[in-house]
């Protein structure tokens, strides 16, 4: 009962100290001045020539063919509310290629970190295959999800959101699996090490363990942290862009009354966060 316990505790303290190395570098910008929040009340599909929001599968307003419709109801838009219209839709659909290449970096700087992950403790006879291209598939996952095959997009409120707890929780439990599938050879190398002089104390073997995961963090900070300071440049300037849209939705409500029970999205000040990704 002892030794389980031991054991499922020894598994526990790895993966968090491993999952905090794999996570770290794409999170670090939370601790800085970074706070930045982009929410989408309602979902959308957004094209090239149309805007239509909806909310749990009810459309809310459509704008497409230089038609309005808001709850099924036709509206006569004056030219000057129809160029409002048209410049939120199209500098929407403009905003999405941007958002896709943040997204698609914060995955590739987080790859980058979970490789260098799996390397170190495939050194250690862990065994890690199960998370050999997981971030890739995570990013087409998300890909496919919001880019559409008809060139549109698709935004699900919440999406983002969702994404980050799905990431860090699917990449917890692929780690623990792996650790735990391994323990055995783990604590025979603690053991061994005491029986030949190498450490006095269990103890002490994961005090050493928990030194070589600082490392493992220092050695993956480097090998990111140039990609992380320009990711947080393009992030800073795609919130800044979101910003200006949310400005622009709201002067669109303004000559548009029938627009104004449905605001899109909702900004704060200041800059991006990576919990938008995360």
């Amino acid at each position: 009962m002892i030794s389980r316990s031991l054991t499922m505790t020894t598994t526990r303290l790895f993966t968090i100290s491993v999952l905090g190395c794999a996570l770290w570098m794409p999170l670090a910008a939370n601790a800085s001045d970074i706070n930045c929040d982009i929410n989408f009340n309602h979902d959308l599909i957004v094209s090239e020539n149309s805007l239509e929001v909806r909310d749990e599968g009810k459309v809310l307003y459509r704008f497409d063919d230089h038609n309005l419709l808001v709850d099924g109801k036709t509206v006569d838009l004056s030219s000057q509310q129809y160029n409002s219209m048209v410049a939120f839709q199209s500098q929407f659909y403009d905003q999405m290629p941007a958002t896709m290449a943040v997204i698609e970096e914060a995955l590739a700087v987080a790859g980058v970190a979970v490789d260098a992950v799996v390397e170190h403790l495939s050194q250690m006879d862990i065994d890690m295959s199960m998370l050999e291209g997981f971030m890739d598939e995570l990013s087409q996952s998300i890909t496919e999800h919001i880019q559409q095959d008809d060139g549109s997009y698709r935004l699900v409120s919440g999406d983002f959101d969702n994404f980050g707890v799905g990431y860090e929780g699917e990449l917890e439990q692929q780690i623990e699996a792996a650790v735990s599938q391994s323990i055995g050879s783990i604590m025979m190398q603690m053991g061994s090490a005491m029986v030949n002089g190498e450490g006095e104390t269990f103890a002490s073997q994961m005090e050493a363990f928990g030194e070589r995961m600082e490392t493992m963090s220092a050695q993956i900070e480097q090998e990111v942290a140039q990609r992380e300071r320009s990711l947080e440049q393009d992030a800073n300037q795609l919130c800044m862009n979101w910003q200006e849209l949310d400005k622009l939705e709201q002067e669109m409500q303004k000559q548009i009354p029938e627009l104004k029970a449905f605001d899109l999205i909702q900004s704060s000040d200041n800059e991006l966060a990576y919990r938008w990704m995360w």
